[in-house]
């Protein structure tokens, strides 16, 4: 007669059985009781940049705190400095390619989808390559000391368009030569409050290329500070802001578009003591300079815009707007709260309550997605990051934005804590003012 009921599995098989259950519900049991590892931001994938084509008038405006230039400075570039003779030096660059255009080369062959490669050493030149060649790059935190002639040659260096054979096709079309570009510096130059580190701390750079430059009818930069190139050049107005001893402001006026760039790395709010540039008494913390700073940026702003000047602000801002910016937080610290409304007060609200009422380029094109500017070093990609570099434009500038990104990426940060960040401007659609020039 057949059996109906199901039978029992052998002793042996029933141990393992038995042991592998008791496993399960210790797991169980250990998962429940162990707390799960934070989450991670994770990046969300950079858009296509797409290349420049000369024939359409769009302006393309890059920003990046570099935390510190001196890691894109390649031996080469600097090495005509040493005690060596001119025609020894001339020799040896024949011999030997230098580091930046190796380091272009060898990137064309491992980054065929646009990505570059981890391995390879810092590069100016083949970020400003990978980038299409943007017309103007905000650099923030270059950390140059004051009169430091030797780092800033070298940064102008590391940005001149490649000579040497087989460099000078442009990504931009055959037969075109890559673009070089000038660049310009705002120091620090306050005795009291930015103190430390032999002078490197804080500092702007603005690069601007060439063909840009000479499209310009502007007028030779004469306000204090290091910049321009060595001799003078007819540069259309690069310079600083009075007020600024910090090295934290620079601006670039596009006189036929009636555009200005302002490029700026702005204060960081915190409960360290600001001091009275000229007396060095203390005269309040770095919070309080920061609403300061909000104040007269606002202002410079202010008059360009009244002017029919369309503005643009890129830069490290050291602002988190909303929850949106931040992972896995933005900070909430009533200093921090007043510093944010300060800011959203100075530069977002309407005009009919007090403000600018300028665009936050990203959002305005992007709505609430997440991507952050900010990532920290030494701990896990992602666990911790900020949308604090922001790039604002007019609220008349609307209509000719054409593209906003963050290039939040692991390999884009590169030596920084910061990636950079972009807009292109049609500026065709730009809604021109009727006044001259400032």
């Amino acid at each position: 007669m057949p059996l109906t009921r199901s039978i029992s599995p052998p002793p042996l098989k029933r141990q393992h059985l038995s042991s592998s259950s008791s496993a399960i519900a210790k797991n169980t049991a250990i998962n429940a009781t162990t707390p799960r590892p934070p989450p991670l931001a994770l990046s969300l994938p950079s858009r296509p940049i797409t290349p420049l084509s000369p024939d359409q008038n769009h302006i393309r405006i890059f920003s990046w705190n570099v935390n510190g230039i001196q890691p894109f400075l390649q031996k080469s570039i600097t090495s005509y400095f040493a005690t060596n003779s001119a025609a020894n030096s001339k020799r040896q660059q024949q011999r030997t390619p230098s580091p930046d255009s190796q380091a272009i080369a060898k990137e064309e062959e491992v980054k065929a989808a646009g990505s570059p490669s981890p391995s390879l050493p810092p590069s100016l030149r083949a970020c400003l390559k990978r980038w299409k060649f943007p017309h103007i790059v905000c650099l923030q935190e270059v950390k140059i000391a004051p009169g430091d002639k030797r780092t800033m040659a070298g940064v102008r260096a590391a940005v001149r368009a490649p000579v040497a054979p087989g460099e000078h096709r442009g990504a931009e079309g055959e037969g075109q030569r890559e673009p070089g570009y000038a660049a310009f510096f705002e120091l620090p130059r306050d005795r009291f409050n930015a103190r430390g580190f032999g002078g490197k701390v804080y500092g702007v750079c603005m690069l601007v290329r060439e063909d840009l430059l000479e499209g310009q009818n502007g007028t030779q930069a004469t306000s204090p500070g290091e910049r321009g190139e060595e001799g003078g050049q007819d540069i259309g107005r690069v310079c600083g802001v009075e007020w600024d001893l910090e090295g934290r402001v620079q601006r670039l006026e596009l006189l036929e578009a009636m555009v200005v760039v302002f490029g700026v790395y702005a204060v960081n709010g915190t409960e360290n003591s600001y001091r009275d540039p000229k007396t060095g008494m203390v005269v309040g913390t770095r919070h309080d300079r920061k609403r300061v700073f909000h104040s007269k940026l606002r202002d410079e702003v202010l008059v360009y815009e009244k002017n029919g000047w369309s503005v643009v602000v890129a830069g490290d801002l050291n602002i988190a707007r909303s929850p949106l910016d931040g992972f896995p937080g933005i900070r909430l610290a009533p200093s921090h709260v007043v510093n944010r409304q300060d800011f959203d007060g100075n530069f977002m609200r309407m005009p009919e309550n007090g403000g600018l009422g300028m665009l936050d380029a990203f959002r305005q094109l992007n709505g609430d997605e997440r991507k952050y500017s900010y990532r920290s070093r030494g701990i896990p990609w992602g666990s911790s990051c900020d949308r604090v570099d922001l790039i604002l434009i007019s609220s008349k500038a609307q209509g000719a934005l054409m593209e906003a990104d963050i290039l939040d990426d692991e390999v884009e940060r590169g030596p920084s804590d910061h990636v950079p960040l972009y807009i292109t401007l049609n500026l065709e659609r730009l809604e021109l003012g009727t006044t001259s020039k400032i």
